[in-house]
This record gives C-alpha cells, sequence and structure tokens, in this order.
C-alpha cells in the first residue's frame, strides 16, 4: 500500500470519527428536544453565550472578625475551583464577595460566589459545590441493620466513656448506601464509629487532608455484592506514616474482632469499613464498594479537591441568563464567518486549485476542533471562539508555507510529484517548531490561568494540533492525490512575467 493511500486511510477515519462525534446526540439536551437541538447540546457553551447556574454561600463560622473571615473565603475559593476544574468545569468562576455596607443578619459579610457555564439544574450544581468533602477515617465498633438510628448497647459503655475522654465520643452513621435495595434487600446498616483510632493506649486521627490523590478507577475483583468501581487514595508522607501504624495494628486483631475494621467516611456516611488484613505502608489505598462511575469520579472530585475549611450554607440561587446578548453573539459569529469566507476567496484566487486545498483544509480542521471539543466535554466561551480563530490563521498560514514552496519546488524544472514531496520534507521543520512553540504557550496559559483563560488555552491547544495533522497529513493527500492536474508551467511563465517585469 502506497503512503498516500495509508494517509488516505487515516484521514477518512479522522474525519468519520469527527462526524460521529458532532452528529451522534449526547448533550443534555431536555427530553423532547429535536434532533438538531440534541446535536446542538453536543458542544456546551459558556456563561457569555448560554447563561447558567448563580450560587451564593455564606460560611457557617462563628468568627466574626473580618480579616479572617477573608483568608477562609480565600481557602474556600481555592478549593472549590480545584473541585470544578477536576469536574470539568474549566469556565466556571469562583470569587470572594464581601459586603461594602455594614452588615446584618441576612446579609453576610463575606460570601462565596460560584458561577457555572451551562447548567440550568441548580440541584445538580448544588451537589457538586455545596458538598463539604470532608473525608476521614475513624474506628468501628458496631454493625448493626435497623431502618431507625439504633442506641448505644449497655455492653459499649466502658469503652465510650474511655473514648469520650479521648475527645473521640462514638456516634452512629448510615452506610452511604442506606435505603438501597439490592438483590431485593434494603440496606439500613449502622456503624458505631470512633473519629480518634484507637492505637494501643493513644488514639490517632487521619483526615482527608493527608491525601494528596485520589483517583475512580473500575475495580476487576469485585467482591460479591459491592460494586464495581472504587476510589485509590494516595497519602503524603505523615498521612502515609499514621496509615501504616492504624493498618499494622488491625492487622493483628482476630478476625472476629469488629475493631479490624477502619471506616472510611465521607461526609458523615460511612462509604465502606473493610476489614484491614495486612499492614499497608506503601501510603496507598482504595475506597471500594461504589455502584456507579459517576459516583466513584464525584467521590474521587470530592477527595482530592480537599476539605473545605468550614460548612457553607446555600444564600442566593438562580438560574442566569447570557452575560452577553444575543445581538453581540450573532455579530461574533457572523463575523467569524465572514472573515473565514474572506480568507478561503483570497486563498482560491491566489492560488487556484491548489488554494483549494487549504480552503479543504480549514474546513476539515475546524469539524476536528469542534469534535474534539465535544468529546471532551469543554466549555465554549468567546475567548474560546477566539482562540478558534487563531487557529484557523495558523492552518492558512501552514498552507501558504507549502504552496509557496510548491511553487519554488515547480520553478526549478522539478515533475508536480516531486515538487509535493520536496516542499513537504522542507516546511515540516519549519510548521512543527512554530505549532510547538504556540502548544507550549497554551500548556502554560492552561496550568497557570483559570476560568476563561482555560477555556482560550483548550480551543487553541486542540485547534493547533489540529492544524498541524490538517497541514502535515490532510493536505498533503490531497496535494499527492492532485499531483498530476497541477500545471508546472503556470508557476513558470508567472515567474518569468514577475521577474521581467522587476528588470524592466
Amino acid at each position: 500500500m502506497r503512503a498516500n493511500q495509508k494517509r488516505l486511510i487515516v484521514v477518512i477515519l479522522v474525519l468519520l470519527g469527527a462526524l460521529l462525534a458532532l452528529l451522534i446526540p449526547h448533550g443534555s439536551a431536555p427530553d423532547g428536544s429535536s434532533f438538531l437541538d440534541k446535536v446542538a447540546s453536543n458542544i456546551k457553551l459558556g456563561l457569555d453565550i448560554k447563561g447558567g447556574a448563580l450560587l451564593e454561600y455564606q460560611m457557617s463560622t462563628e468568627i466574626t472578625d473580618a480579616q479572617q473571615l477573608s483568608d477562609i473565603a480565600d481557602r474556600v475559593v481555592e478549593v472549590l475551583r480545584r473541585r470544578l476544574d477536576a469536574a470539568g468545569f474549566t469556565e466556571a468562576t469562583v470569587e470572594k464577595i464581601t459586603t461594602a455596607i455594614q452588615f446584618t443578619e441576612n446579609i453576610p459579610p463575606v460570601r462565596i460566589r460560584v458561577q457555572i457555564p451551562g447548567i440550568t439544574d441548580v440541584e445538580k450544581a448544588e451537589e457538586l459545590v455545596g458538598t463539604t468533602g470532608k473525608l476521614y477515617f475513624a474506628d468501628v465498633m458496631e454493625m448493626t441493620n435497623n431502618p431507625e438510628e439504633p442506641s448505644i448497647p449497655s455492653s459499649l459503655n466502658l469503652e465510650v466513656s474511655k473514648r469520650r475522654l479521648a475527645g473521640a465520643e462514638p456516634y452512629y452513621l448510615k452506610s452511604i448506601n442506606f435505603g438501597d435495595y439490592y438483590n431485593g434487600v434494603e440496606n439500613n446498616t449502622w456503624y458505631l464509629v470512633s473519629p480518634k483510632i484507637n492505637i494501643g493506649t493513644k488514639y490517632l486521627e487521619l483526615s482527608g487532608n493527608s491525601i494528596t490523590d485520589a483517583k475512580a478507577r473500575v475495580n476487576t475483583n469485585p467482591k460479591p455484592g459491592q460494586g464495581k468501581f472504587m476510589v485509590s487514595l494516595t497519602f503524603n508522607g505523615d498521612g502515609a506514616q499514621i496509615f501504616r501504624e492504624v493498618t499494622a495494628s488491625k492487622a493483628n486483631l482476630a478476625e472476629s474482632d469488629i475493631k479490624k475494621r477502619l471506616a472510611i467516611i465521607l461526609d458523615e456516611s460511612v462509604i465502606i469499613a473493610p476489614i484491614v488484613s495486612s499492614t499497608i505502608s506503601n501510603g496507598e489505598a482504595v475506597i471500594e464498594g461504589i455502584q456507579t462511575l459517576d459516583e466513584a469520579k464525584n467521590v474521587a472530585i470530592l477527595v482530592s479537591s480537599g476539605n473545605l475549611p468550614v460548612e457553607l450554607q446555600s444564600y442566593n440561587r438562580q438560574v442566569l441568563s447570557p452575560t452577553l446578548g444575543r445581538d453581540v453573539i450573532n455579530a461574533s459569529l457572523w463575523a467569524g464567518l465572514a472573515g473565514l469566507l474572506i480568507v478561503m476567496i483570497y486563498m482560491f484566487i491566489t492560488y487556484g486549485k491548489v488554494g483549494l486545498v487549504a480552503d479543504v483544509a480549514l474546513i476539515y480542521n475546524s469539524l476536528v476542533l469542534f469534535a474534539a471539543i465535544s468529546i471532551t466535554g469543554s466549555i465554549l466561551t468567546l475567548p474560546g471562539i477566539a482562540g478558534i480563530v487563531l487557529t484557523i490563521g495558523m492552518t492558512v498560514d501552514g498552507n501558504i508555507l507549502i504552496n509557496e514552496r510548491i511553487k519554488e519546488e515547480l520553478r526549478i524544472g522539478k515533475t508536480p510529484e516531486n515538487a509535493v514531496d520536496s516542499a513537504f520534507s522542507k516546511v515540516f521543520w519549519t510548521i512543527f517548531d512554530a505549532n510547538i512553540t504556540t502548544i507550549l504557550t497554551g500548556l502554560v496559559l492552561f496550568y497557570f490561568g483559570t476560568g476563561t483563560v482555560k477555556g482560550f488555552a483548550i480551543t487553541l491547544i486542540i485547534g493547533i494540533l489540529g492544524a498541524m495533522f490538517t497541514n502535515l497529513v490532510t493536505s498533503r493527500t490531497m496535494l499527492v492525490a492532485m499531483g498530476p492536474s497541477i500545471n508546472p508551467h503556470k508557476y513558470v511563465k508567472d515567474y518569468e512575467q514577475k521577474t521581467e517585469g522587476g528588470g524592466k
């Protein structure tokens, strides 16, 4: 199989993949929507184009000092920012709002404002943002099945008294799946847990703050009745040391001892309370028993983003209209389309049939770019559209370099087929270096930027990668195919006429 045939297969496969990603509905269009509406929902739009959800929270704390409140709010903003970025809402804005006037009971002095584009379900937004994400490990003193919260057995009174003196008073918590049915049986599991873990004569605390990373994974070997997903945890140095000490102590207990279990608790629900069978000294653990992948992802997001320093209480919640008027949006879109059309006409007038290759490349790269945005779930805003416009320029720039080099190779007497191969060999590293430096700039913007800056960086990086593929693979495939129809004498004649004209 010739090299160009292989390139053609790759080009067609990428195009088909892009069309499927764009035309198969997988967005969040409401029930009853038309096919076109469902296809349009494949690309998430930002606050400035589509609107979204506005959430405001007040911090539940007894602190009244303005500076301390401001410092706590800064930490809350950082945690929520990481949480939203991890969930894919890179265009969301999180900011601290301070009240300039003397505040009353109804107006918090400091509050947190979150604006999430593309979400019209406020309750869904609150599930992600409003959850405290408080994770910690605890001793298990009893497990029981009861539809109502049970009472502490009298046989544990002495143990409870000891723990109270250590500041680790036990309390009952439900299983995270409490009330759900599995195989026709309702889960009514309660755990009597103690927030401090007893090791000999001392009590240790192990919180979610000691976790440096959490990732959702598939449980390839789940136990009977457990979910098929889990979350892997990685501890920092201090956390790994405490976790090793805890697991070493519990591993030595008898199999029938309830204290051999270690409860993993998130937001006052016991995710799982597994039996510790061996010492874990590598600073890694897993949360098993999770039923769905979405649940595993949400747990990983909440845990990895860190615990909120305070509890948040909803202060204001509403659905936002687009921040830009429809006239502004339409004008921007028409301006972009007009610019694209002008570029395509210019390329055809300047380069003729070879210019048509550049025009097809522009359309091809646009399809791939929007397909990538759709697949990755990136949110499109006007800064993102600016990144798309910039990639259009980069695609045209690459094709101009290729076309000019082909003309130079034809002028020195090469056949069209040889001119195309020679041109691509000579411009490859020029195009590669120019695009890589732009991608590096985009990576810096993505890493250090937030909100709309990240949105611009994402579309820029995806677009530049698409432009490289389009210039070096798609354009080459078309130019090689149309090589026999290229008239080299036309370019030689034009060059001689320009040279003679300049000489006169």
